[in-house]
């Protein structure tokens, strides 16, 4: 037994050898501690959409031999390559795989520089029928995601035809149980948040599989394209609300993609606003700008309601970019575009809550966004910020637009706390959290934490105050939001 005991002792002894690799690169970096590389690690877990954190420390256990397990081994990869300007392989760093699991990292456009034909889109087809199960998928920011959105309005629209050897026919009450799901889709993210995603992804292999096998004229290829298009930016959204940065922004970019594919200068235009506002939420400012610049191109001859929609997200850009003058010209254009929308036909069914309601919710959010950024005066832009939030924020509870009411109930509230309004505040934090329960929306819930903030400041004296925070930091332990 002894003997035994001692020879397991030094197979731990040889596994826990130093990893002088490790300590070699981290020279290299001339980072002050190790405790750079768990905070940029920790950076890439975020944009990952995991939960997990580093401690500053833990490096130090890596440094002694331990290989962490799950996703971090590759982005300590990713991290020191991106440090060191030069691209590092696994064995460069760890000297062991250890119980890592992951088998792939990759940037959000990483693989999808495929021609904008019909060509490109069977390979598109291909990569969303053949997803690796483990995959950890980081954000792009600069050129290389903006330069894609230029691409998306210069290439010519392909002609869709079926493949060499269709195997499946497409009638049109495949189309019908198609639009069926892309309606389904919407609705459940209109009233659930991102409860609904895993589901919805089951709609893409229905999609690609008639994309890619199916007997079809060009007319039902577009048809196609443009549902799974819709399909890839609904699940795009739900992702963006788990703070799942990276497949947030890959689905959006396949989206644009198969919009592309089918002509739908609309959906396009749709998609690079809906990038522009992901851009924005996470700091991007020069990105959301152009992203939204080329939505608007896009969105030129489209009917007033999209306009009216592009043109309110691109105040969002404008806010995120502290441009206060061009947040205001944005707002201006989608009211006068929203005043020709009564006289259109044909308006995209995605397009119909492009109402009055969630119109000026959009706006009171830019201006929430201003305030919090000193780029006005939140004394004089918050009383109009809650004037524009507020009917959205009161929208009945278990009726339709769950989602947009829980995010901007969550806005009209942290405005109303700023102000000093705190009953208002409270009142409306309320309504917010009822609506929890059955909508998923992290990016909401960290809107509530910082909210929470502001009341904390007065929960010794006001119960109610007490009450929301302590549930809400509740909502966050369950989330484990740090």
């Amino acid at each position: 037994m002894h003997h035994r005991v001692e020879g397991l002792s030094m197979a731990r002894s040889r596994e826990l050898s130093p990893n002088l690799r490790l300590e070699q690169l981290i020279v290299e970096t001339e980072w002050a501690s190790v405790g750079v590389l768990a905070d940029r690690v920790n950076r890439l877990l975020r944009q990952a959409g995991s939960r997990r954190v580093i401690h500053r420390t833990t490096p130090y256990k890596w440094l002694r031999g331990h290989v962490p397990s799950g996703p971090v081994p590759a982005l300590v990869v990713r991290a020191l390559s991106s440090a060191l300007g030069r691209d590092l392989a696994f064995d460069d760093v760890w000297v062991h795989r250890g119980p890592t699991t992951v088998t792939e990292v990759i940037r959000a456009h990483e693989g999808l520089d495929h021609p904008w034909d019909n060509t490109g889109l069977q390979k598109l087809l291909k990569e969303l029928d053949t997803v690796p199960t483990r995959r950890v998928v980081l954000a792009a920011t600069g050129t290389v995601l903006t330069a894609l959105a230029w691409q998306s309005l210069a290439a010519p629209i392909p002609r869709l035809i079926v493949p060499n050897k269709p195997t499946t026919a497409v009638p049109q009450s495949a189309l019908q149980i198609v639009d069926s799901l892309v309606a389904s889709a919407q609705a459940a993210d209109d009233a659930e948040g991102s409860s609904a995603k895993q589901t919805i992804s089951m709609s893409v292999p229905i999609i690609v599989k008639l994309l890619r096998e199916g007997d079809y004229s060009p007319e039902t290829g577009a048809h196609l394209a443009r549902s799974l298009a819709q399909i890839c930016q609904t699940l795009a959204f739900m992702h963006h609300e788990e703070l799942a940065a990276g497949t947030s922004q890959r689905l959006y970019l396949m989206a644009l993609r198969a919009a592309h594919a089918a002509g739908d200068h609309a959906l396009v235009a749709s998609i690079l606003a809906h990038m522009s506002g992901q851009a924005a939420d996470h700091g991007q400012a020069a990105d959301a700008v152009q992203l939204a610049v080329t939505a608007t191109a896009a969105a030129e001859h489209a009917t007033p309601s999209v306009r009216a929609l592009v043109a309110a997200r691109k105040g969002i850009a404008h806010a995120s970019a502290r441009e206060l003058d061009a947040f205001e010209a944005s707002i201006d254009d989608s009211n006068r575009f929203f005043e020709q929308a009564a006289l259109q036909v044909g308006a995209p069914s995605w397009a119909s809550h492009a109402d009055r309601t969630e119109l000026d919710a959009i706006a009171g959010r830019g201006l929430v966004l201003l305030a919090a950024k000193r780029t006005a005066d939140p004394l004089i832009v918050l009383p109009r910020a809650s004037e524009l939030l507020q009917a959205r924020a009161q929208t009945p509870l278990g009726g339709e637009h769950q989602r947009s009411a829980l995010r901007h109930g969550a806005l009209y509230s942290l405005a109303q706390a700023q102000l000093g309004n705190l009953d208002t505040a409270v009142d409306a934090a309320e309504t917010a959290l009822t609506r929890l329960p059955t909508v998923a929306s992290t990016r909401s819930l960290m809107l509530l934490r910082e909210l929470s903030f502001v009341l904390d400041r007065h929960s010794a004296v006001y119960p109610r105050a007490r009450a929301v925070v302590h549930e809400v930091q509740g909502h966050c332990q369950r989330l484990r939001l740090r």
